[in-house]
């Protein structure tokens, strides 16, 4: 059995927040951020669409709205429309391993019709056919059985890098589209929100995390179309030992119907060569590094700019746009960069 986990101390993540200029009268836009905009330059180690799941769901018909707990109608005994599960998946050209680790989820491999697609016209660009289905809390009604909260959590703990994840969510019918991201540095012991994406009735009151400072930062993407899905990419960049756990927003239902994961695994070759090599990377003008370390700034000619000691997060918005060069020592751990500032 698979014991609930508790809930957050604080500990910080980094999203990088793609403003695509949102028209509330135009649900086309309510996509999410969007894929390929954090440029990833590692590997693609996972890419999971669950279209290889064994079908477990208590509807059989696509358009029925999310999976119960039921009642047999004839014997009355329980018909469990939601189960724990757990499982490994290596990754992409490696012998380490991801865990996905389900509690309470429902499956539908297949269904095109699972609230991805909006007007009978097609799936939302990078959102796939299958999906995970998170239980939420509900009661029992009509002689059902009660609903319990439910998690699908993502261990990545075998990587010794996360640079970057993508995925995408939908919703089981109606205004239902809210969706939680969290994660924890400490397996599982504690967690904090990197996404919150709430659905209608809290339309537009979505935010993310800032990995190193802390910051709350609100978005503009509205959950309130139920029928397209929604496609989502958050910038990690850390070297410390991940799990992500997606459930549910505000009582809503969501469905995981992608998750990709750019990064190192632990026992690739590459890595064995580089592990005293920090990752370093710039967007918005803002330079995140893999650890703690001291940073030094030049330019081109080789002129010190700035230094900072004992940080991993470095705000060059007051740099003229140019390009520059970052250099990183963390014991013996060390990294060198260019960077453009814009």
């Amino acid at each position: 059995m698979i014991k609930k986990l508790v809930f957050p101390a604080l500990v910080l993540f980094s999203f990088y927040y793609n403003a695509l200029g949102q028209d509330p009268n135009d649900p086309i836009n309510y996509r999410g951020t969007g894929w390929g905009n954090l440029f990833p330059s590692e590997q693609l180690v996972l890419n999971e669409n669950f279209m290889g799941f064994d079908f477990f769901h208590s509807d059989s018909n696509p358009a029925s709205g999310n999976s119960d707990n039921v009642n047999d109608p004839v014997s009355g005994d329980p018909i469990y429309g939601f189960k724990d599960d757990s499982m490994y998946v290596n990754f992409l050209g490696s012998s380490d391993q991801a865990r996905y680790i389900f509690h309470q989820c429902a499956f539908a491999p297949e269904w095109q019709t699972a609230y991805a697609y909006r007007d009978a016209t097609e799936n939302t660009t990078n959102v796939s056919d299958g999906f995970v289905e998170i239980s939420r809390t509900y009661p029992a009604s009509g002689g059902n059985l009660p609903m319990t909260h439910g998690e699908f959590i993502l261990d990545l703990r075998q990587l010794s890098y996360v640079e970057v994840v993508e995925w995408s969510h939908s919703s089981c019918g109606g205004n239902k589209r809210g969706v939680m991201l969290e994660f924890s540095f400490d397996d599982g012991a504690n967690w904090d929100t990197l996404r919150y994406q709430p659905g209608q009735a809290q339309f537009r009151t979505g935010f993310t995390k800032d990995v190193n400072s802390g910051i709350k930062t609100d978005n503009e993407f509205s959950c309130e179309y139920s029928a397209f899905g929604m496609t989502w990419e958050e910038g990690i960049y850390t070297d410390q030992p991940l799990m992500l756990r997606f459930g549910e927003c505000n009582g809503q239902t969501p469905r995981i119907h992608d998750v990709r994961v750019y990064g190192v695994p632990l026992n690739t070759a590459a890595e064995q060569i580089n592990l005293n090599k920090l990752k370093v990377h710039c967007y918005n003008n803002i330079v995140r590094i893999s650890k703690l370390a001291d940073a030094k700034i030049y330019d081109l000619s080789g002129k010190l700019l700035l230094s900072a000691e004992n940080t991993n997060y470095i705000n060059l918005n007051h740099f003229q746009k140019g390009v520059y060069l970052v250099k990183v020592q963390s014991g013996n751990a060390y990294g060198t960069s260019k960077i453009l500032l814009n």
